[in-house]
């Protein structure tokens, strides 16, 4: 399953995801669990050199439901567009250790409006 993103250039608007337990596909019990989107220019960076920003996400009010969603602010999509690549990694609760739970490509298309 695909989790390609993509915002215009400066956009600010909040992605969500819904974790699923593999084995049975039902949604994460996220109770206690912290999560970080980190977007970088590389698909597979050996340090953060190159990295364009970082997210703290944010979960549903119902961790049952294994929601989680991530905002950027516009000064973060305010790149040149193009295909990055981003991770979430989540630690705690159900989790435990840190550990990468979706991974695929951030793109930036450019916008019309400057303002």
């Amino acid at each position: 399953m695909s989790n390609e993103l993509e915002y215009y250039r400066g956009d600010s608007w909040a992605k969500g995801f819904t974790l699923k337990d593999k084995a049975t596909g039902n949604p994460l019990d996220i109770t206690g669990c912290t999560f970080t989107m980190t977007v970088n220019e590389e698909k597979e960076p050996v340090d953060n050199t190159n990295e364009l920003f970082s997210v703290t996400g944010v979960p549903d009010a119902d961790p049952l439901t294994g929601k989680v969603s991530f905002t950027p602010t516009e000064s973060d999509t305010d790149q040149t567009p193009g295909k990055y690549y981003y991770d979430i990694q989540g630690e705690g609760g159900i989790l435990g250790t840190k550990r990468t739970v979706v991974k695929d490509v951030f793109k930036i298309s450019q916008d019309i409006t400057k303002t």
